[in-house]
């Protein structure tokens, strides 16, 4: 009880510990309210933002940051390494990283020994244009030490960086502040699908600062006298402290768990003007809007241009409606400009130097995109986008989109495009970018929300002749038919021979495969066909003079991939979509049929899930129909316990046996 108490006086006293106060007990220390050992303990979460101001280079930024880690298993090992990313503009007002400090320590033999970081151990290396990375490893890591850092950036932008308040791992204790001068004004954010919320605390302070002067003393004097002057900044202090963050424990299917991870967004929403008060900055989804408009690489890009117009006119003089015209202007960008895999609003290069060289991001290729439907005549805006591993923007803000569409009118119908992949085609965006919302802008400034989920079916319809060969293995001829994005993610894998039949075999490793042939893969529209030929060995079973069979063969679902007993976050299904599968099975000479398992339908959450089981014998063959179809393609944490049990009996269902017996 004593080595208790001290360990909880020891976790709420832990935000006050100086750089390289590592005790002993540092190594005792658990997380509450685990019921695994964590690969990590965040033991100290340290992070200080302070202003400096000073004469000649103006505000200054200081973030402070101090971490102490213990490490518990291998996988914890990766807590070790630490990546900064610094911003840079144009290579002038550049972030700088300083003040390092890295140790680890080891307990040994009952004593705490400290291995100090070199500076030879920091590297650099630059992101892109915009973003530098530090990074450090500190040495002789191993499970069981502590590790721990210090650093500073100085930054000359008052924009301050979003707070990370919780990891994947526990934290004992986090300790984070800033101080606001009268100057700058700012708005914090949450995020709200998070379940841990921070509490901040407020108070007003007042911040000194000390100026310097010089001056020349006499017409032939050669001395200088220095002035200092003081004067006061009102300051508000925000900060929070707390103990026992929970970690973000990623489950399966979840998606971009960032979506739910705690977090501190800081907005700067207005600027002290000298005599002019404050200056307010974007804080609507229409100032945002006419903003990024109005910037040189988004708004002029979409505007007519000759350089593209005579390759244009050849590909839509002998079109007559406008759909026939937009899938020409479409098949042309992205045969004209590939996409150099750079996420990105606002065009790099420029459409025309795209154009001319082949290659550009994702805004250089839509937006020239929207310019080549607008100059064909047809009504097209852009529609802004943040991908799914970016996120989802939860107040207005132009940072929170990194991604950019196109949307064109054909009739009554709004078509969503994205010429960065050459597989997708009208009706289908690349998965990346099916994440909730995105916001289209009209020329005036003026933008809505548009749904990015798709609203029919992905469809496989499966079809099965199968009997009994020589050997009492079942022999199959098979064909698929995969529409929409299961036809998309096909085409994109564009797996060889060897790997399109590990696939084929769902997951039986026993089974033969041959002759497959495959149609409609070098096409963008329209169904994928497979076809092939196998042997399945795993699918019966002879026992006493009986045959029991499973009626799907290799296509039964074996196993219940939702294993969890309860689910934080939800399921993301990426897309809705629906599975047809017909058995034909022909039943093998000298032998009836003793029992066929019953027809069901199973229903989830009223109809927005259901799977069919039917099974016939008709002239010696049993004919099997399983339909699976999901209308939803997220399932919310409380609708889990149902969608598991639904799959549940899917999988009890599959594994019911036909039962044969000898006549």
């Amino acid at each position: 009880m004593a080595l208790l108490l001290s360990v909880l006086a020891f976790q709420l006293q832990a935000q006050d510990l100086d750089y390289g106060d590592v005790k002993e007990m540092d190594f005792t220390l658990k997380a509450k309210n685990v019921t695994e050992n964590p690969d990590a303990i965040v033991i100290l979460k340290k992070e200080h933002v302070d202003f400096v101001l000073a004469q000649n280079s103006g505000v200054t930024q200081r973030r402070v940051i101090h971490e102490r880690i213990k490490i518990n298993t291998e996988a914890g090992l990766e807590y070790a390494t630490k990546r900064v990313v610094l911003y840079i503009e144009d290579g002038k007002y550049t972030e700088k990283f300083k003040d390092l400090k890295a140790a680890t320590y080891n307990l040994e033999n009952g004593k705490v020994k400290r291995k100090k970081m070199k500076n030879s151990a920091v590297f650099e290396e630059d992101l892109s244009d915009s973003y530098r990375i530090k990074s450090f490893t500190l040495p002789e890591a191993k499970v069981g030490s502590v590790i721990e850092y210090t650093y500073v950036i100085e930054s000359p932008y008052v924009v301050i960086d979003d707070f990370v308040v919780q990891y994947e791992v526990p934290i004992l204790n986090i300790d984070v502040e800033m101080v606001w001068l009268e100057y700058y004004q700012y708005e914090l954010h949450f995020n709200p699908r998070a379940a841990y919320i921070p509490k901040f605390e407020y108070s007003d302070g007042i911040k000194e600062f000390t100026t310097t002067s010089s001056q020349r003393q006499g017409m032939y004097q050669s001395s200088t006298r220095f002035k200092s002057s003081k004067y006061s900044v009102d300051t508000k202090t925000v900060s929070f402290k707390d103990t026992n963050i929970p970690a973000l424990v990623p489950e399966p299917l979840a998606g971009n768990m960032d979506n739910y991870r705690a977090e501190v967004i800081v907005e700067l929403t207005a600027s002290k003007q000298s005599g002019y008060g404050y200056k307010q900055y974007a804080s609507s989804w229409e100032s945002i809007s006419k903003t990024i408009l109005e910037n040189k690489n988004f708004g002029e890009q979409m505007k007519p241009a000759r350089f593209f117009r005579d390759d244009l006119n050849n590909v839509v003089q002998d079109k007559n409606s406008s759909q026939e015209k937009i899938e020409a202007i479409f098949q042309l960008v992205k045969d004209k400009v590939k996409w150099d895999e750079f996420y990105g609003k606002y065009a790099k290069k420029g459409v025309k130097e795209a154009y001319k060289n082949g290659s550009g991001n994702v805004a250089d290729i839509n937006l020239l995109l929207i310019a080549m439907l607008r100059e064909a005549g047809l009504e097209s805006y852009p529609v802004l986008v943040s991908t799914k591993d970016n996120g989802i923007p939860f107040y207005a803000t132009k940072d929170g989109f990194n991604y950019v569409i196109a949307s064109v009118k054909s009739g009554e119908r709004l078509f969503l495009l994205d010429a960065t992949e050459p597989r997708s085609s009208l009706e289908l965006l690349p998965t990346r970018v099916l994440n909730w919302r995105g916001r289209i802008i009209l020329d005036d400034g003026r933008s809505d929300w548009v749904d990015l989920f798709p609203n029919k079916d992905s469809k496989e319809v499966i079809l099965v002749n199968a009997e009994f060969n020589e050997e009492g293995a079942i022999k199959v001829e098979a064909r698929k038919r995969l529409t929409r994005y299961l036809a998309l993610n096909t085409r994109i894998r564009n797996d060889d021979s060897a790997s399109l039949s590990n696939r084929l075999k769902s997951g039986d490793s026993s089974m033969e495969i041959s002759n497959v042939q495959t149609k409609n893969m070098d096409v963008n529209n329209g169904p994928v066909s497979i076809s092939y030929e196998g042997t399945v060995t795993s699918a019966s079973e002879e026992i006493g003079g009986r045959l029991f069979i499973t009626p799907l063969l290799h296509e039964a679902n074996e196993e219940n991939p939702f294993k969890l007993e309860k689910r934080n976050f939800p399921i993301d299904l990426s897309y809705p979509y629906a599975t047809k599968t017909i058995v034909n099975l022909k039943i093998p000479d000298g032998y009836k049929v003793e029992s066929l398992p019953e027809s069901v339908k199973l229903m989830y959450n009223n109809g927005q899930g259901s799977y069919t089981y039917q099974l016939s014998e008709v002239n010696g063959i049993i004919n099997i129909v399983a339909d699976y179809d999901m209308d939803v393609h997220l399932i919310e944490p409380e609708s889990y316990e149902f969608f598991k049990k639904f799959f549940e009996g899917i999988v009890a269902k599959d594994a019911e046996k036909i039962v044969l017996t000898k006549i």
